[in-house]
């Protein structure tokens, strides 16, 4: 409440009206060339504000108050649109870019009235299970922590985990490994601080939102330009650094320090480069939860995009990503207090990733344009586990080094053959590199033994071509097919994609749409390895075909108003090629990470169905609000043949948003968000306490696989935030408090050898994240 007060206090002493310059680019929607000539307005301007852009597409607009405005956006021949409520502070210049899409002419005269793009996807081939966000949605929603997926999981469709430590998200029902990451077009393996092998998540992206453009997030049948995924896509933006003026960022907090720096190369120019460091010690979760007395996590990363346009050579950028995590885990030296089994526990995860992408867009003509773009990956994840026994001796329990590096090669093109239809077709070669080595306790016979080494590569070769034909105004469809290649084992795969969408009435819409997918198993499942004698190794799974799906999804849009919507989506999915262990309940559609040895086949299946509801009123008079239900039902059958429940069948997710902002003296904005969020537990695999004390180690009662589910839980979250604009600069002070009501669910159960007890392994408690944050 004191630094509430003092937020409140923080004020300019002068009240004369402070503007701000407002950047763009306007572009056809399709070809992405830059439309000369286009109107920008600022809506409810007395006297009016606008501009045209130059003949690349680009726009200035300067004296525009500070404070939350929308701009409309026109170009003869293309359907207006509706650019809602972009910050405009004295700090930083506000940029943003719009796309429009071309009139269908038809006989029958039609009035084309500006509607709002919000919620659209970017990707023009997207009509359905496709969301855009934003960087501004990735800081102001309650509890995100500034951190993109922590966004996507309030979204219909999308289920969290129940530890705040954790961004992991389970789409749909599926297992979060389903999930393709894309940094501008580029894939790159998992992106977040502390992540372990088979994981789509962590602790928090290795990139800041302040890198963020608008991206998009699909969550089933996506367009045919994306493989290798099962459950959904994370298709991330970073925007441009200011080619006009250099302009830099300080953020100090709990979480450690953000430094940011943005500009031209030189003054006039049009090149530009963004950066953004990183450096984090969270060993002051150690003051607010016991628990964490022996962890002293920390990480830092470096992010940055270099833009070099030039006017006959296209536009050439580079970006890059790199990350360094580590955490320890230190055990209690004196067995008096031992008192559960984390206090004899040692364990290290250290994580590092890095991507580097080079990227080309030439525009042949108004119609034609390609994009290429070369990138290296790599990720490391070193982990180590082992509990003290009496003696004071480390038992070894898990053990892994794994080592993957990824060239990738791509090209794309996309022609616009006229306002009816557009085609874009194109190919990605990947060359994929390893050095593995996993030695663990396997969970079905007990044995600490090597399940994997390997030190090689192979590759895999993606291709896609899709079309969108606009029929009309109001009728829309979209037909594409992926295909892919692994030489490891000679697999492919054709999969088809087809989505139709018909707005039958001004404010109403359906869509249908279905969509054929693919993936492969991390490398090191392929690997696995058998010692039959030491001279006779073999590797069982080499030859695992890629697991696959069929996603059907009926969708209904109502758009009450411009900024006031209803969404509706059935869906089902079929999975089949799912690798199982024979007569088992074994599936990879329940992976967790982690390896096993063992034999694998393809004749699991699943199914996966339900309904997600999104009622949302975008903002706009200061405030918004975001309620979404997510009601679903998630089976398989593994190498028994027995249908359970899969893990990730929590069976509801349902979260309401909502905040309001406020203007203090014409010039600071003070913002109040809150989030409740309740979702169902997941299902697991229970402990046999009697063969557990048997054989001196955790066994499951594979009986009782998924038959029972850790408790629901729910959590409350709060973001406040108070912004000054001075002359040169601004200031926001943040408080973020993550489980305000201080829940900690059960995440686990484990067996304690020492006092033979399955013990709750529960959440973290309360977070509370504090920082000023500085922009001139």
């Amino acid at each position: 409440m004191l630094l509430f007060s003092m937020m409140l206090g923080v004020q300019t002493t002068r009240s004369q009206t402070a503007v701000q310059t407002v950047r763009g680019r306007i572009l056809d929607a399709e070809s992405k060339y830059g439309l000369p000539g286009a109107n920008i307005i600022l809506l409810n301007s007395d006297p009016l504000i606008g501009t045209t852009t130059d003949g690349e597409g680009l726009f200035v607009l300067s004296g525009v108050p500070v404070g939350r405005h929308s701009f409309k956006i026109s170009y003869l021949g293309y359907k207006p649109v509706i650019i809602p409520e972009i910050m405009v502070s004295t700090g930083k210049q506000a940029f943003f870019s719009a796309e429009l899409s071309e009139e269908v002419i038809t006989a029958k005269e039609v009035v084309i009235k500006a509607t709002v793009e919000k919620n659209m996807p970017l990707n023009s081939m997207a009509m359905i299970s496709a969301r855009s966000f934003n960087v501004d949605e990735s800081r102001r929603y309650a509890g995100t922590a500034d951190d993109p997926m922590r966004a996507a999981a309030n979204f219909a469709g999308v289920a969290s985990s129940p530890d705040v430590n954790s961004n992991q998200i389970v789409v749909r029902g599926n297992s979060p490994k389903g999930l393709l990451w894309r940094v501008d077009g580029t894939d790159i393996p998992n992106p977040n601080h502390f992540a372990y092998v088979g994981h789509s998540g962590g602790g928090i992206t290795m990139f800041s939102s302040q890198l963020l453009s608008n991206s998009d997030f699909y969550t089933a049948a996506y367009p045919a330009e994306f493989g290798n995924a099962l459950s959904g896509v994370f298709d991330i933006r970073f925007r441009n650094g200011n080619n006009f003026k250099r302009e830099y960022a300080v953020q100090v907090g709990v979480m450690g320090l953000d430094l940011s720096a943005e500009g031209p190369f030189r003054k006039g120019g049009q090149s530009s480069y963004l950066f953004n460091y990183r450096y984090s010690i969270l060993a002051f979760l150690q003051l607010i939860d016991p628990e964490m007395k022996n962890k002293i996590p920390s990480y830092q990363d470096l992010s940055f995009k270099i833009n070099l346009p030039s006017k006959k050579a296209g536009t050439l950028s580079i970006f890059g990503i790199g990350g360094l995590s580590r955490s320890h885990f230190y055990p209690v030296e004196d067995s008096i207090a031992w008192k559960n089994l984390d206090d004899r526990t040692n364990s290290t995860l250290n994580n590092n990733m890095g991507a580097l992408g080079v990227i080309h867009k030439f525009n042949f003509s108004r119609k034609t344009y390609v994009t290429s773009s070369i990138s290296a990956t790599y990720s490391q994840i070193y982990f180590t586990r082992g509990f003290l026994d009496s003696t004071y001796h480390i038992e070894p329990y898990d053990y892994v080094n794994h080592i993957n590096y990824r060239y990738n090669i791509s090209s794309n093109v996309t022609h616009k053959f006229g306002p009816k239809h557009t085609n874009k077709s194109g190919f990605q070669y990947t060359y994929i590199g390893y050095n593995l080595r996993i030695k663990a306790e396997n969970p079905f016979t007990g044995l600490f033994e090597t399940l994997n080494k390997g030190v090689g590569h192979t590759n895999m070769i993606q291709a896609f071509s899709e079309s969108r034909f606009d029929l009309t105004n109001t009728l829309h469809v979209e037909a594409g097919i992926h295909f892919q290649y692994l030489v490891l084992n000679s697999d492919w795969s054709a999969e088809p994609r087809l989505t139709f969408r018909w707005s039958f009435t001004p404010k109403q819409s359906i869509g249908i749409g279905y969509g054929n997918l693919s993936q492969m198993e991390d490398i090191g499942v392929y690997l696995a390895e058998n010692e039959i004698t030491p001279e006779y190794i073999v590797q069982p799974n080499k030859n695992l075909r890629f697991s696959r799906a069929n996603h059907f999804v009926f969708e209904y849009n109502f758009a009450f108003r411009p900024d006031l919507r209803l969404k509706a989506e059935v869906y089902y999915q079929s999975l089949y090629h799912i690798p199982v262990m024979q007569g088992s309940y074994f599936s990879m559609i329940n992976s967790m990470g982690g390896y096993l040895n063992d034999t694998l086949k393809n004749t699991g299946t699943g199914h996966n169905y339900g309904i997600d509801l999104t009622f949302e009123k975008f903002l706009s008079k200061g405030y918004y609000y975001l309620l979404t239900l997510s009601l679903f039902d998630t089976r398989y059958k593994g190498g028994d043949d027995i249908e359970r429940n899969t893990r990730f069948n929590s069976h509801y997710v349902m979260n309401i948003l909502g905040g309001k902002e406020f203007m203090i003296r014409k010039k600071n904005v003070l913002g109040i968000n809150m989030k409740a969020t309740a979702t169902g537990g997941q299902y697991y695999v229970p402990i046999d306490l009697d063969a557990s004390i048997l054989e001196g180690r955790e066994v499951p009662d594979e009986e009782a696989a998924f038959t029972v589910k850790y408790p629901d839980f729910y959590y409350l979250d709060l973001t406040v935030t108070y912004r000054t604009n001075h002359k040169k600069y601004s200031g926001i002070w943040a408080i973020q408090v993550k489980n305000l009501l201080n829940q900690q669910p059960v995440t686990g159960y484990q067996y304690n050898m020492f006092t033979q007890q399955v013990e709750e392994v529960k959440g973290m408690g309360i977070l509370p994240i504090i920082s000023y944050k500085i922009e001139f």
